[in-house]
């Protein structure tokens, strides 16, 4: 009864074009689906064969010697041997689709940009929706493409959801997490709002009161549905999310609710609320598996310590604060967190992101304790972060109630590499430092082959050297214990270089000149005569800006297995990375003629 009444109130043709022109959506809404479905299934695959090959090469510990393990690493020697090593071709292969995929950076707009591999997927996309979209049109009359725009539309938006959601299949089937499917839901939303207004257009440019009675319920919801899409996508330009971030935060799920809400009332009316409803459902989900999470971290109903629903804020330096709560959860280093921080947020509700700066267990190698200490290096800027910073500042450390829903994001296993290279900028260092103490608990435990760590943190002002100088520290002298080398470096780039006043037992040389060589020899009189400065390491602090390309080519040269290099800080420090390996220092030819592979991990979080 619906649909005839919807076909009476369309354009003029035959009864045999409108089978034909359900038939097509039907199909190439069919077709675009199972085009998706088989590139998740295909990276799924990848995942699960890079799964395999590491669980069939279980790591080996370090050893003493400087034999290279063949087991374990690729068949390489320090530096370049000049002669093509042909056995090496597919390592070269591949490192030549890390460079062209991965590091190559296209800019997107003023300030963002976006790697090969992003826009392949984005472009992709947006041809494949719209070659079916006027693909038999008959000389693109808009009879037969109004209608399979909103069909579109509608069956994205379960995608749309899923890649939204902190809690999505996607990210479970591809290991991709769900920060970096950001941009891929960005591109997809705002396709499906193209394709939205398209199928209004054509309908009020073909005569809306020939073919539409507005008082129709169904089409004030369509429209309300709209509009609120509509804001929404205004809403999530950058410049204006970045001004106001927290009304975006909040305007953006509720009128997603509406747009959801009102679309599936529009949709049902015309029988077709089965594109609409599994994108509420899996929204459902997602919200259900946060609240089971968030309950069962801050064990809300059991019995527990009073510490176990607040957190301690302790200020770091004038414009940096510690976050710590202590929890019993298990997290993966590099892995973030949302926290809910009530009397500090404007909002009580309001979960902000943080990546977690230590690690579930013990740099002895155990496990630990059950009741993990979870921390956050945490940079005041504006909103609820320049808020959480006042309130340290006149509070001093003190105690606040707090939640926590997580771990969220897919951290790179590095236990496979020769030579791991950690790289930070500012408040970066807190993605790279808590890989680092897994390293050396892994190096402790004898579960990982790395060889040679090297810590390399940029920051503006000398005080900043004490977020981690006591838990660097520790980790050095952990590093003792093992046959890792741990080659930690700290530049300090602002315009004053003032020895900051560290614990007792850190252990520091710094030079001067930001010309200096990472590695070179320092002398001796620059070391400061109140700190023990141990034989086996030095925590060097350099006043200027490393020499990325430089260091990178030193350290890659010099590595007689597989290379990780981990960056995390401001996007010129990952893009001077990305074009350093990009070039010579891990080009395929040098791999080709000996030198290790290199595997870069960047972590942007930041909605």
């Amino acid at each position: 009864m619906v649909w005839s009444a919807y076909t009476s109130l369309a354009p003029r043709s035959t009864a045999a074009d409108r089978l034909v022109k359900a038939a097509q959506q039907e199909e190439y809404v069919r077709d675009l689906w199972i085009t998706i479905g088989s590139v998740v299934a295909f990276l799924t695959v990848i995942r699960l064969a890079r799964f395999t090959l590491r669980s069939i090469r279980s790591p080996t510990a370090p050893i003493s010697s400087p034999v290279v393990n063949e087991k374990c690493f690729e068949d390489v020697q320090p530096g370049s041997t000049g002669r093509l090593v042909w056995r090496r071709l597919l390592t070269a292969v591949a490192s030549a689709f890390r460079i062209l995929a991965f590091r190559l950076r296209i800019p997107i707009g003023p300030g963002p940009s976006a790697t090969v591999s992003e826009l392949t997927f984005i472009f992709g996309y947006i041809a494949a929706i719209f070659v079916l979209l006027f693909m038999n049109t008959q000389d693109l009359e808009s009879f037969w493409y109004e209608d399979r725009a909103a069909h579109y539309a509608s069956s994205q938006l379960p995608l749309i959801v899923a890649l939204a959601g902190k809690n999505n299949i996607i990210s479970f089937c591809t290991g991709i997490g769900h920060e970096k499917l950001n941009i891929l839901h960005r591109a997809a939303a705002r396709t499906c709002l193209i394709l939205l207004w398209i199928h209004a257009i054509c309908r009020v440019t073909g005569g809306l009161s020939e073919k539409f009675d507005f008082t129709h319920v169904w089409m004030q919801c369509g429209a309300v549905g709209l509009t609120a899409f509509t804001l929404a996508a205004i809403m999530s330009v950058r410049p204006i999310r970045t001004a106001f971030f927290e009304l975006f935060l909040v305007g953006h799920i509720a009128l997603i609710a509406v747009f959801l809400l009102f679309g599936y009332l529009h949709a049902r009316e015309l029988g077709f609320g089965a594109y609409i409803w599994p994108a509420l459902v899996l929204w459902a989900f997602d919200r259900v598996l946060r609240l089971g999470r968030l309950l069962m971290n801050n064990r809300v109903g059991w019995r527990k310590g009073s510490h176990e629903s607040t957190a301690t804020i302790e200020l770091l330096s004038c414009d940096t604060v510690r976050l710590t709560l202590r929890r019993r959860m298990k997290w993966t280093p590099g892995q973030h967190a949302y926290v809910i921080l009530p009397t500090v947020s404007d909002l009580p509700s309001e979960a902000h992101p943080f990546t977690i700066s230590t690690i579930p267990k013990s740099l002895d190698g155990t496990e630990g304790p059950e009741e993990k200490e979870v921390s956050f290096i945490i940079r005041g800027r504006t909103g609820f972060t320049a808020r959480l910073r006042d309130h340290a500042t006149g509070n001093g450390c003190k105690t606040v109630p707090a939640l926590i829903d997580g771990p969220y994001g897919c951290p790179p296993d590095l236990t496979k590499y020769h030579t791991c290279i950690l790289i930070a900028g500012g408040s970066g260092v807190s993605y790279t430092l808590p890989l680092l103490l897994n390293l050396v608990h892994n190096a402790r435990a004898g579960k990982s082959s790395v060889r040679r760590v090297v810590f390399m943190w940029s920051v503006r002002e000398p005080e900043h050297v004490k977020w981690i100088s006591k838990i660097l520290n520790e980790a050095l002298d952990h590093a003792q214990l093992s046959s890792l080398t741990l080659d930690p470096r700290i530049y300090i780039t602002g315009p004053t270089y003032p020895l900051p006043d560290l614990p007792d037992n850190d252990s520091i040389r710094k030079s001067e000149g930001g010309n200096s060589t990472p590695g070179s020899p320092i002398s001796e009189s620059s070391v400061e005569e109140k700190l023990e400065l141990p034989s086996y390491s030095a925590l060097r602090i350099t006043h200027g800006r490393p020499s990325i390309s430089r260091f990178l080519q030193d350290e890659i040269t010099t590595s007689s297995g597989p290379v990780s290099v981990d960056v995390a800080g401001p996007s010129a420090l990952s893009h001077a990375v990305s074009t350093t390996l990009s070039s010579k220092a891990a080009s395929p030819m040098s791999v080709l003629r000996g030198a290790p592979s290199v595997t870069l991990h960047v972590e942007v979080f930041g909605m």
